[in-house]
């Protein structure tokens, strides 16, 4: 080639390439992977209620050692125990943590503290205190959404403290008035229903205690394969869910979605699997629903390395599980007062008159190294040996799923009992069951009731059509079926445009049937 013809070419290239333009040879992006942080918060000194330190400081610090486990690896955890103390400070916090979130992201913020709520009026009252001991401030549902709702990606929110389950409208004796954190954006864990107290370690309980809230040990404790039903390596929401209902018997955790068998919480490895750190695992009973007259449980466990083992057995009267008049046992097979590693088989016998009905709770804990560590627990459920029963069915008027939406069920019952509850179609259909032969659980509504919640779903996961739906709740009691059904519930399936309007309005107050009076015997166990 001829300097000129080169000159030529090399003048041609060079605007072909001017005319490309940068964005044209810039390198391809690499796909965004997906990345998890976490914020911990806890307040154990406050104001106007009673310090709890360190409860809120461990929790915060066992949740950091189960989070760092995680086999995905976290991008951040920023543990703040005792150092947000308000509510600017707290939005600060999220901002800062979570800065770098984008799409496809997880965010998890855990907030360990006093719940204040009253169970009267609207649940949008309800708050989680802040508090350094020399300020305090109340933080609201919606005030903590606003801060949520600026963070891209998926959030998982982790409520420890008593009425939390209002924040998200569930465990409530008249229905939501507002609910906060809904669609698929969020995922939420609440440690007791809205009428509900959550507990924690006491000081003056024998062996002493470093404390710690019983909702976060248990929490922690499902992040392993022990809550993994399915075992194949990851922890979903609703298996969380179903290990908190066996293990923390002290309130009943709250969940929003109700069902979720998609999302990981947590990943674990064999290498990295907690449950093989614990000293007792695999807790078994053989049934914990007894009936009036049964007064010895049994249950079976396994040990896994030598250990100093006490039994706590709580009574639930006058609407408080108490605590402070626990019976323990402990359990000794060497001179030294330890239990050797095995499969175990154990009964006990509950404090109960012939005819005595309730509800009592089972700890198993271990003293190791001058320290309480919480193993695991069962909720024992004791029904009338017969009727009466009062039995009724209080439900939302309507709900729309596509926006996050769920029909709150209140099934109201006079005793303790076991209930199936079904959602059936204007045929007389069953197309969910949410419960069969479920016991029920102390959770401080008035009238005495068990909380049920229904996302619109049929049994094989698809979404019910738009029309009217009744509930239908089935308890056998003394050999005697009682059932009743409520007054419909209407599924509304709106357009997006109408349904974003739709959701910016109170939630429909729920359809109460006449109320039911206790006859005061429900908790003389």
């Amino acid at each position: 080639m001829g300097k000129a013809a080169a000159y030529w070419l090399a003048t041609v290239l060079s605007v072909l390439l001017l005319g490309l333009g940068e964005g044209e040879w810039a390198p391809a992006e690499e796909p965004h992977q997906a990345a998890q942080r976490a914020l911990l918060v806890g307040c154990d000194h406050f104001v106007t209620q009673k310090d709890t330190w360190p409860a809120a400081e461990h929790n915060v610090s066992i949740l950091e050692d189960a989070l760092a486990a995680d086999a995905r690896g976290y991008a951040l955890i920023r543990p703040c125990p005792g150092t947000v103390t308000t509510v600017d400070a707290l939005a600060r916090a999220i901002a800062d943590a979570f800065a770098d979130a984008q799409a496809g992201d997880t965010s998890l913020l855990y907030i360990g503290t006093h719940g204040v709520f009253n169970g009267a009026g609207s649940n949008s009252g309800a708050a989680l205190i802040l508090s350094d001991g020399e300020a305090e401030e109340l933080l609201y549902a919606e005030q903590l959404q606003r801060m949520l709702d600026a963070v891209p990606g998926r959030k998982v929110l982790i409520l420890d403290a008593c009425n939390s389950g209002a924040f998200i409208g569930k465990g409530l004796s008249g229905g939501a008035d507002r609910v906060c954190f809904t669609g698929p954006d969020y995922k939420v864990l609440c440690s007791a229903g809205g009428s509900e107290a959550s507990w924690y370690f006491q000081d003056n309980q024998e062996p002493a205690t470093a404390g710690a809230s019983y909702f976060a040990t248990v929490l922690t404790g499902a992040l392993g394969s022990g809550s993994d039903a399915d075992g194949d390596g990851q922890i979903t929401m609703n298996e969380i869910y179903g290990y908190l209902l066996d293990n923390y018997a002290a309130s009943t955790p709250q969940m929003y979605p109700q069902s979720d068998a998609d999302f990981a919480v947590y990943r674990y490895s064999a290498e990295n699997d907690r449950e093989q750190r614990k000293a007792v695992t695999d807790l078994c009973f053989e049934d914990t629903l007894l009936t009036a007259g049964q007064s010895r449980v049994s249950f079976s466990f396994t040990v896994r390395r030598e250990a100093e083992l006490y039994y706590q057995v709580v009574y639930h009267e006058n609407g408080v599980w108490q605590f402070d008049q626990a019976q323990q046992y402990q359990d000794v097979e060497t001179s030294s007062g330890t239990v050797l590693p095995g499969r175990k088989a154990r009964s006990i016998q509950l404090r109960t008159k012939e005819d005595a009905y309730g509800y009592a709770l089972i700890q198993l804990l271990t003293l190791e190294e001058g320290e309480i560590v919480f193993q695991g627990a069962r909720l024992l459920c004791v029904q009338p040996a017969g009727g009466p029963l009062r039995l009724r069915a209080a439900v939302d008027p309507a709900f729309i799923p596509g926006i996050g939406q769920e029909a709150c069920i209140l099934a109201q019952h006079s005793v303790p009992c076991a209930l199936s509850v079904s959602i059936l179609n204007e045929k007389g259909t069953v197309v969910r069951r949410l419960a069969y032969g479920m016991p029920s659980r102390p959770q401080q509504l008035s009238p005495n009731a068990s909380c049920f919640y229904w996302d619109g779903r049929t049994q094989q996961g698809a979404m019910a059509p738009a029309g009217r739906y009744t509930v239908q709740i089935r308890v056998q009691l003394g050999g005697r079926t009682y059932v009743c059904e409520s007054a419909p519930i209407s599924l509304i399936d709106a357009p997006v445009h109408d349904a974003l309007e739709e959701e910016a309005a109170p939630t429909p107050a729920p359809v109460l049937p006449p109320p039911l009076e206790s006859d005061g015997n429900e908790n003389n166990l």
